[in-house]
C-alpha cells in the first residue's frame, strides 16, 4: 500500500487551519426584550432550560428523551443598532465574528434596522443577514433600494416560524462558512499563483542574467582573440622588421668599428644607427601593446583551479552540453599560471561547444603519468621532455576532425569556421600558453566521434626553478671577450641576416657555415660535428622544423655544445621564457656587431674548450623529427 501523498496545496492547508471553519454565532437586534427571548428558545433552549425539563419528563413518565439535530448556536443581543455595531466591532477585534444577525426593522429610538444592516456591511461585509419585518415600514423595494440586491440578505416576515428560524439560522450560517471556505481557497489559489509567478519571475531573471552573462563572455572571447589575432600579426611584422633592422644595424656598426670612413661619413652613419634602434624600440613597445602580460608559473592546485571555472564554463556551454568534470584524488600541484590556465579552459570549452551544435557532453578530467627518458619525450611530442606531469584532458562528443584539419589547428589565423565566427586564434593561443607554462598540447580526433585535447603541465616540485622573464636588450660598452677562432654554425631563413652574421664573424676570424633552414643545417651539423663549436639558430625557420627542433636535435649528439637562439618575435609570443635566458643563450632581433660578438664570446668562453671537440662516431639512428629519407 503507497503512503499518503503529502498535501502541498496551500488553499487546503489554509481551511485546514481555519479555527472558524465551524461558526454558529448570530446576533440579535431587537428593542423586544421578549423576542429575544422567543430566538433564545428556538436557536438555544439548552440555554433557556428545556434540556432539563425533557430530562425531568423523562425520569416521571419514562419517555425517552428526544434528541435534537439542530447545531447550538451562540446568541448575542442588542437593543439598539449602535449596540449592534459595538458587538460586531467587538466581535472582530476578538477573531470571534458573528456569521448571522437578526434585525429587526423598528428599533425607536435610535437608527433603524435598514441603517443598523448598512453600519453592519460596513464593518463585517461576509455577515449574513435576515430582516425581521412586518413590511410597515419598508416595502421589498424600499429595502432594495436602500440596501442594493445581495445574496447575503433574507426576509424572515412577522410573526415567525419557529421551524422557518432554524432553517434560516442553519443555511446562513452555513452558507457564511461556505463562503469563507471559497474565500480561503481563492487566497490559497492566489498565494499559489503569487508564488509560481514569483518563481517563473525569478527563473527568468536568472536565465536572462545567464544570457547576458554568456554574451558578456563571448564578447570577451571575441576581443581577447582579436587582440590576440592582431598580436599575431604584429609579431609577424615586427619579426621581418627586425630581421631588416638587423641588417641595418650589422653594418652600421661593423662599418663604425673600422673607423676609416671619410670626415662627416663616421657621424651620419651614427645617426642612422641611433635611428635604426629607436625603430627596434618602436617594434618592441608595439609588440608590448598586443602582448599578454604572462605571469610567472607558480605551484596551483589544478582541480581548485578547474572547479573556479565551472560556472563560467556552464554558461559558456549553454544547456544543450552537458559538462562532466572528474578529477585525479590526491593530483599534486602544477607548475601554471592561474590566468594562463583559465584561458586554456574557456578556449577548448568554446571550441568543445562549436564543435556540438546540437549539442553533446564534454568531460574534463587530470591525471598524472611520468615521462622518464628523452627518447620517450621525443616520441610522444616535439615539445615533450622527461619529467612528472599532470595531464588536463577534453574530451568532446563532437563532430571530429579529419587528420589533414588536425594538422592545422595551431596554426595561427587558421579556422574551419564561417566569416565572423572565429579568428582562427584560440588554440594558437592554447599551444603559446601550454608552452609558457613548461607543458604542451596533444590532439586526437575521429570524425563523427569526437576530440580529445590533453594539457601537459609539469608537477611542483623543489626542482621547478622560476626564471625571471627576459627583459629588453642591454646596452655593451665594447667587446667583454676575447676568442680564438672557432667554427661557428649559423641558421637563418633571411639570406640578408646570414650575410651580415657571415660577414662580422669572419672579420672575427671565425669559421663560418651558412644554412638557410633546419634540414640543411642538420646536413652541415653531419658533416662537420667534429669541428663545430657554436650554433646560432634563428628559431622561426621554414618548414616543418623550428629553432628548437633544430637544438634538441644536436644537443642529443653533443649535450655541452653551446647554441644561441635568435628571433624577431617577443619571447612570451614564443612561450619559451622559462627556457631562453637573455645574453647566454638568446639574441634579440634587431641586434648589433657587439651583441653578437659578445654573446659568441659569452658562449664560447663558458659553454665550451676552446680546443675542438674530439670525434665521436655518427649514430646509427638520426632522431631528428624532420629527417628525410637518405639523409
Amino acid at each position: 500500500m503507497n503512503p499518503p501523498r503529502p498535501n502541498n496545496d496551500p488553499a487546503a492547508d489554509l481551511v485546514a487551519q481555519d479555527p472558524l471553519h465551524v461558526n454558529h454565532r448570530i446576533l440579535i437586534v431587537d428593542d423586544n426584550t421578549t423576542i429575544h427571548e422567543d430566538f433564545r428558545k428556538i436557536l438555544s433552549p439548552t440555554d433557556f432550560g428545556e434540556g432539563d425539563l425533557n430530562m425531568i419528563e423523562s425520569a416521571v413518565f419514562g419517555d425517552p428523551q428526544s434528541s435534537r439535530s439542530m447545531p447550538e448556536f451562540e446568541l448575542a443581543f442588542a437593543a439598539q443598532g449602535d449596540g449592534a455595531v459595538r458587538l460586531v466591532e467587538m466581535g472582530l477585534q476578538q477573531a470571534r465574528p458573528f456569521a448571522l444577525a437578526l434585525v429587526d426593522v423598528r428599533m425607536p429610538p435610535g437608527m433603524d434596522g435598514i441603517a443598523t444592516i448598512k453600519n453592519l456591511w460596513r464593518l463585517q461585509p461576509d455577515l449574513q443577514v435576515a430582516i425581521c419585518t412586518a413590511y410597515a415600514d419598508y416595502s421589498w423595494d424600499d429595502i432594495v433600494d436602500h440596501l442594493g440586491i445581495s445574496h447575503r440578505l433574507v426576509i424572515l416576515k412577522k410573526p415567525f416560524d419557529p421551524i422557518e428560524v432554524i432553517q434560516i439560522a442553519n443555511a446562513l450560517t452555513s452558507k457564511w462558512g461556505f463562503e469563507r471556505e471559497s474565500a480561503l481557497r481563492q487566497l490559497g489559489l492566489q498565494t499559489k499563483l503569487w508564488d509560481s509567478t514569483k518563481r517563473m519571475e525569478d527563473t527568468y531573471a536568472r536565465l536572462r542574467q545567464e544570457h547576458d552573462d554568456r554574451m558578456r563572455l563571448e564578447e570577451d572571447i571575441r576581443k581577447m582573440q582579436k587582440m590576440d589575432a592582431l598580436g599575431g600579426l604584429a609579431a609577424g611584422i615586427a619579426h621581418d622588421f627586425n630581421n631588416v633592422l638587423t641588417v641595418i644595424q650589422g653594418h652600421l656598426s661593423m662599418n663604425l668599428m673600422n673607423g676609416d670612413q671619410p670626415p662627416g661619413i663616421s657621424e651620419s652613419m651614427g645617426e642612422v644607427l641611433l635611428a635604426a634602434r629607436r625603430a627596434a624600440d618602436l617594434t618592441k613597445q608595439l609588440l608590448n601593446f598586443t602582448s599578454r602580460d604572462y605571469k610567472t608559473p607558480r605551484p596551483v592546485s589544478l582541480e581548485r583551479e578547474i572547479e573556479a571555472e565551472l560556472d563560467l564554463l556552464k554558461r559558456t556551454l549553454g544547456n544543450h552540453v552537458t559538462l562532466e568534470a572528474t578529477f585525479m584524488a590526491d593530483l599534486p600541484e602544477v607548475m601554471a599560471d592561474p590566468g594562463s590556465l583559465g584561458q586554456i579552459v574557456v578556449n577548448l570549452a568554446v571550441n568543445a561547444r562549436d564543435a556540438m551544435p546540437k549539442g553533446g557532453t564534454l568531460r574534463i578530467s587530470t591525471r598524472q603519468t611520468h615521462i622518464a627518458t628523452s627518447e620517450d619525450a621525443r616520441a610522444l611530442h616535439p615539445d615533450a621532455h622527461a619529467g612528472h606531469f599532470a595531464i588536463l584532458s577534453f574530451s568532446d562528443s563532437g563532430s571530429g576532425m579529419p587528420q589533414e584539419v588536425l594538422k592545422q589547428i595551431f596554426d595561427p589565423f587558421f579556422t574551419t569556421k564561417e566569416p565572423g565566427k572565429g579568428t582562427g586564434m584560440g588554440l594558437a593561443m592554447v599551444r603559446g600558453l601550454a608552452r609558457h607554462m613548461g607543458g604542451w598540447v596533444t590532439v586526437s580526433s575521429v570524425v563523427g566521434v569526437g576530440t580529445d585535447f590533453d594539457i601537459y603541465l609539469p608537477i611542483a616540485t623543489l626542482e621547478n626553478e622560476i626564471v625571471a622573464p627576459i627583459t629588453g636588450g642591454q646596452d655593451f660598452d665594447g667587446l667583454l671577450h676575447e676568442v680564438a677562432p672557432c667554427n661557428l654554425l649559423i641558421v637563418d631563413d633571411d639570406s640578408s641576416v646570414r650575410h651580415v652574421m657571415n660577414y662580422v664573424l669572419e672579420n672575427q676570424g671565425h669559421t663560418v657555415h651558412a644554412a638557410k633552414d633546419a634540414h640543411e643545417a642538420w646536413q652541415i651539423w653531419r658533416a662537420h660535428r667534429h669541428s663545430i663549436n657554436l650554433v646560432i639558430t634563428d628559431i622561426n625557420l621554414p618548414g616543418d622544423a623550428s629553432g628548437f627542433d633544430l637544438g634538441r636535435a644536436i644537443l642529443g649528439d653533443d649535450a655541452s655544445l653551446p647554441i644561441i637562439f635568435t628571433s624577431g618575435y617577443c619571447p612570451d609570443i614564443l612561450g619559451q621564457t622559462t627556457s631562453l635566458q637573455l645574453g647566454i643563450n638568446y639574441l634579440p632581433k634587431p641586434f648589433d656587431v657587439l651583441d653578437l660578438l659578445n654573446a659568441v664570446g659569452q658562449a664560447l668562453t663558458t659553454g665550451i674548450q676552446r680546443n675542438p671537440l674530439p670525434a665521436r662516431p655518427l649514430t646509427s639512428r638520426i632522431s631528428l623529427p624532420f629527417s628525410r629519407s637518405g639523409e
